[in-house]
């Protein structure tokens, strides 16, 4: 008997839903609205096994339907979301010291303050933020990842790091009140100036507009303007420096909207730096606002882009209220730089292309001072190198089996030449002097203006670095000179 009325429970729960069924195949090719996702909840409040949190419910469908656009710059922020975004921009905020931008399934971090926990912990851009308090991120939009890394000052958060090459790395840090400026400047030679930009927020333009005077007021005549490991921010805060430098009245950047609309945002104001050689020193963690000044200025042929091909976010986004609370932050645009060339997904191109750490700086003096010659000095047994009288965090001298092995990018991009590593075999094509050399790993072959040197020399792979012999450097009418453990190489026009 029991198992009849069980069957007969089961039999009429069948027959109910299967009249649903039925009645629903009627109009299966019928689009979806909004009255079916309101049918959807209701069933849910209705039928589901639990009693649905009603908060935890709609959020998760707000969330839903932004993730289902693919862009992970559209997204919903609670109100202590929206409380840590604006005080990120405005430079005051509790957190861990650290900027992260969408980057695939994980956010990445973009850039650490000194000072603060994330910097003393060690994370470093391009790190990838995998876990918080144990829990995986994968694919979650950036506003929430960042509302569980921030909290109350005094309290922990959990992270686990990705780096490449790698184990994952565990750490606890406890979060602390951060405040920084967003602009920080210096006399770095002579007449050569140097503003860094780390964010563009609300005081940006005035806190630059002081950096500037003061550099003009110490007898500063040419700039480097550091836009490396900047995110973004206000778009109006990147023309308003962008004005700067520009003549009041012209296109700094343009936004275009999916109906074909555009919007431009024009320079006003006295450009205080009209007439200042400039390079602007750009990489792949420079974006959105940080792209559209450099693009500017590029496009006016005001400044030379030295780095690396910048990240190509190229949107913009508004921040609409929600009556609920919280804001929605949805992509309405596309910027174009003046000369109406699209960032998004593409990016900037460097003038001058340079991938070697802490190098750039030193290769934008140089640029400025139109020095003729360059030299670069590395010392046995020594980290670090001097590259045109300006030391440089990066290069190491490898001896090996009575031989001298040199940093091959370090090298070439010192001494003015351009360096690439081939994707399809691995090879290393060097250029620059007229002369074109292609590097092939394992061997020892490489090849100058197709002249082939079969057993040239070995190039060595130490903790992820190319090293070639120093002989070599002398096929590209390059000296070298040996004093003490300091070795010297010089190269003349």
């Amino acid at each position: 008997m029991l198992k009849r009325a069980l069957l007969s429970l089961v039999l009429g729960l069948v027959l109910f839903f299967s009249a649903s069924i039925v009645s629903g195949f009627a109009a299966e090719n019928q689009a979806l609205d909004m009255l079916d996702l309101e049918e959807v909840i209701s069933d849910v409040k209705l039928f589901y096994i639990k009693e649905p949190d009603q908060d935890t419910m709609v959020r998760g469908a707000i969330e839903g339907l932004l993730e289902s656009l693919k862009d992970p710059y559209t997204e919903y922020l609670s109100p202590e979301d929206l409380k840590y975004f604006k005080s990120s921009v405005e430079g005051d905020y509790v957190g861990i010291g650290v900027q992260i931008q969408p980057a695939g399934d994980y956010p990445k971090v973009v850039n650490t303050i000194e000072g603060t926990p994330a910097s003393a912990a060690g994370i470093k851009p391009g790190d990838l933020v995998v876990k918080v308090n144990g829990r995986d991120i994968a694919g979650e939009p950036l506003g929430k990842v960042v509302g569980e890394i921030t909290g109350e000052a005094g309290t922990k958060v959990r992270l686990t790091i990705r780096r490449e090459g790698l184990k994952d790395i565990d750490l606890e840090l406890v979060r602390s009140n951060i405040s920084t400026p967003t602009v920080t400047s210096r006399v770095v030679e002579g007449e050569i100036g140097l503003i860094r930009i780390k964010i563009f927020g609300e005081s940006t333009e005035d806190e630059f507009q002081k950096a500037l005077d003061d550099l003009i007021s110490k007898g500063v005549k040419k700039l480097i303007l550091d836009l490396r490991d900047n995110p973004g921010g206000m778009l109006e805060s990147a023309v308003d420096i962008t004005s700067d430098f520009v003549e009041p009245g012209q296109v700094a950047v343009s936004t275009v909207d999916r109906s074909g609309r555009r919007e431009e945002y024009l320079t006003e104001g006295t450009p205080a730096g009209k007439d200042m050689p400039i390079v602007v020193l750009v990489d792949e963690y420079s974006a959105s606002a940080s792209e559209a000044l450099a693009g500017a200025l590029q496009d006016y042929g005001h400044a030379t882009l030295i780095g690396g091909k910048t990240y190509g976010k190229g949107t913009v986004q508004v921040v609409i209220p929600l009556s609920a609370g919280g804001v929605l932050k949805i992509t309405t645009a596309k910027y174009h730089t003046p000369k109406d060339r699209v960032i998004d997904g593409t990016g900037l191109m460097p003038d001058i292309q340079v991938l070697t750490p802490y190098l750039p700086q030193a290769v934008a003096q140089r640029y400025l001072k139109n020095a003729d010659t360059n030299i670069i000095t590395l010392e046995v047994g020594k980290n670090g190198s001097t590259v045109n009288g300006t030391e440089v965090k990066s290069g190491r001298v490898i001896q090996q089996e009575g031989a001298s092995y040199l940093p091959l990018r370090l090298m070439f991009e010192a001494l003015g030449y351009r360096v690439d590593w081939q994707q399809g075999d691995g090879s290393i094509k060097v250029t620059g002097f007229q002369k074109e050399a292609i590097f092939h790993p394992g061997g020892g072959r490489f090849t100058i203006n197709g002249h082939d040197y079969p057993q040239g020399a070995p190039l060595l792979t130490i903790d992820g670095e190319t090293y070639v012999r120093d002989t070599v450097f002398s096929l590209f009418d390059i000296s070298q000179k040996q004093e003490g453990s300091k070795i010297t190489f010089e190269k003349k026009p």
